[in-house]
């Protein structure tokens, strides 16, 4: 029985339209759900300060190039570190693997003239290895990850500086090779959207493809679900049958993988292996890159697609403080000042997302 057919005002306040929302609600409701909001919101705004404070000058297709190119090698090891911090873990030995698969690349192909796509192949089968002992060395040894890879960087490091007395080494020139995996052949008069144009954009564009295929991963497969489940609850885990340890030593071999394919696609665009291109500094980047773009250093939550989004933040920083016109000097303190508030904000949105859901 309808109790309210006799009553007008209890009917027409049952068909009265919801409120609308305003712009403030909406944007909450964004940031609470989306845990990549926040980071994109500030990546946002820093375009536009910069767009605006370099005349219009942020946004040309040669400045953008280097910003993205700059984001996408970030971006990758950004999501590396993701999987791994997801599970509790870290490694701090990425820019070294960044820097020896290539070298490694380089110099068999010079010295034993075998083709770049064989010595990229070994140079990321290797790296995968690197992954494996440090995930076997953290897991079955029980050494933390931190300590594992700190030792990890400097022995890699060691190897690359003393492979070719610390000389950087010229790449060959083997196409498609160098085409596909980073060789710009943009020119002043080509249009951004030519294959061409397209070009100068490619390590980015790889970038996304490795950060796309991690999120399907993390997000649509028992994989990932293991991952974030090693992570957010290792005892429960292991209870219902979950190889943590495994889990663990996977993505420390995925971690490595990606790291090394970065540093051949860093490798193909500028046509030289650099031992010294993978600077700790490089890993410590992308480990902020991951915080700031809604990872947590807890473990058992992450975002590979915020990862990308945080290196984009960082990429920008660095070069749009140059075409503001900061001293070189002094840019690393904005840099600094503005993770740490990237990061506070994210603190914040996730305090607001767990209010919402309460």
């Amino acid at each position: 029985m309808n109790t309210n057919s006799g009553n007008p005002e209890a009917r027409s306040a049952s068909i009265a339209p919801r409120p609308k929302l305003s712009v403030g609600n909406v944007l909450i409701m964004l940031l609470s759900r989306y845990r990549e909001a926040s980071i994109a919101v500030v990546a946002v705004l820093l375009v536009i300060y910069f767009q605006i404070g370099s005349n219009g000058g942020f946004l040309t297709t040669q400045l953008m190039s280097v910003v993205l190119r700059d984001a996408g090698r970030l971006g990758m090891i950004a999501a590396a570190e993701v999987m791994l911090m997801i599970t509790g873990e870290i490694d701090l030995s990425l820019s070294s693997t960044f820097s020896l698969a290539p070298y490694l690349m380089v110099l068999m192909s010079i010295t034993f003239g075998l083709p770049l796509y064989a010595g990229a192949a070994i140079g990321i089968l290797l790296s995968v290895l690197v992954g494996f002992v440090n995930g076997f060395i953290t897991v079955r040894l029980r050494v933390p990850s931190l300590i594992t890879t700190v030792g990890t960087l400097f022995l890699l490091n060691g190897i690359t500086v003393s492979i070719y007395d610390s000389q950087p080494i010229v790449a060959p020139s083997e196409e498609p090779f160098n085409a596909i995996f980073g060789e710009s052949l943009f020119a002043p008069n080509d249009s951004p959207f030519s294959v061409h144009g397209l070009s100068a954009f490619s390590p980015f564009l790889w970038a996304l493809l490795v950060v796309l295929v991690l999120a399907v991963v993390l997000t649509r497969t028992r994989f990932g679900l293991h991952t974030i489940a090693t992570g957010s609850n290792i005892t429960g885990a292991r209870e219902i049958g979950i190889r943590t340890d495994w889990m663990k030593i996977y993505n420390f071999m995925i971690a490595g993988g990606i790291a090394a394919f970065a540093g051949i696609i860093n490798t193909a665009e500028f046509s030289s292996a650099d031992p010294t291109a993978g600077s700790p500094f490089l890993t410590l980047q992308a480990i902020a890159a991951a915080v700031i773009g809604g990872t947590s250093l807890m473990g058992g939550s992450g975002t590979v697609v915020g990862s990308l989004i945080g290196a984009f933040v960082v990429a920008a920083l660095n070069n749009g403080l140059v075409m503001v016109g900061a001293q070189a000097t002094t840019s690393d303190i904005y840099l600094g000042a503005a993770i740490v508030a990237a990061m506070i904000l994210n603190v914040q949105v996730g305090r607001l997302r767990l209010r919402r859901r309460t």
